[in-house]
């Protein structure tokens, strides 16, 4: 999975410019439109990937880019809700709690943010697998069907890869850092660097979600054989 998710791009028709265009809608990001195309472009590889397709795409149709990219901003933002509402909660009420009781307004204050630490972490690793049911569904809703999600979740192959994701992400910021000392020129391939890792990293979600997926359908058409689910 590492090295066809390190081609992937590489290896494509447009790759210099598909890297090209994607570099250039970060440095614009700032506008808020060219984000969102590329957020867009992120969904339309894992779906891609999801569907068994190894050809990478090109930015073709805006329109439906942007569209993407904005729901998928809008399903990152509602899973974020979440944790984000209990430390809001539980630090509010300990500092609420603080003037009357210190020590028990401590307490849920600890308490609190270890919860929140803890759901973060859940969205974080839940998060790609929402997306890209989404970009496999193209609707928003499914991306909040936990039921078709919590198998994914505990299926090894989605764990794995999003383990895998996560190195290719902290290995490319650790470069995109190093390269960014170095002034205008670093700043600008540091950019290009993290198009490219962002890329493979959804390609690598889109794979392991696709794995997990089939252990998923084989397990339930073992079930309804009337055979025992490994």
């Amino acid at each position: 999975m590492f090295n066809e998710s390190i081609r992937y791009l590489k290896d494509s028709d447009d790759a210099a410019m598909t890297i090209l265009v994607g570099g250039l809608l970060i440095i614009f990001g700032f506008l808020i439109i060219p984000a969102l195309i590329v957020q867009g472009y992120v969904i339309r590889v894992l779906r891609r990937v999801s569907d068994g397709d190894t050809d990478a795409p090109g930015f073709g149709d805006w329109t439906k880019l942007t569209l993407d990219g904005l729901k998928a901003v809008v399903i990152t933002v509602v899973y974020a809700l979440v944790p984000a509402v209990l430390a809001v909660v539980f630090v509010g009420g300990g500092v609420a709690l603080a003037d009357n009781a210190p020590a028990l307004g401590g307490l849920v204050a600890i308490l609190g943010g270890v919860l929140t630490l803890v759901v973060g972490l859940a969205v974080w690793y839940a998060l790609p697998a929402a997306l890209v049911r989404f970009a496999e569904k193209n609707t928003m809703g499914s991306a909040f069907e936990y039921e078709s999600l919590v198998p994914i979740l505990r299926d090894g192959e989605y764990g794995t890869g999003w383990l895998l994701a996560l190195g290719v992400l902290v290995v490319a910021g650790v470069i995109a850092s190093a390269v960014g000392a170095v002034p205008l020129l670093g700043w600008l391939a540091a950019v290009f660097v993290g198009f490219y890792a962002e890329v493979t990293a959804a390609y690598i979600y889109a794979r392991g979600y696709a794995e997990a997926d089939e252990h998923r359908l084989q397990k339930g058409s073992e079930v309804e054989d009337g055979q025992p689910a490994v």
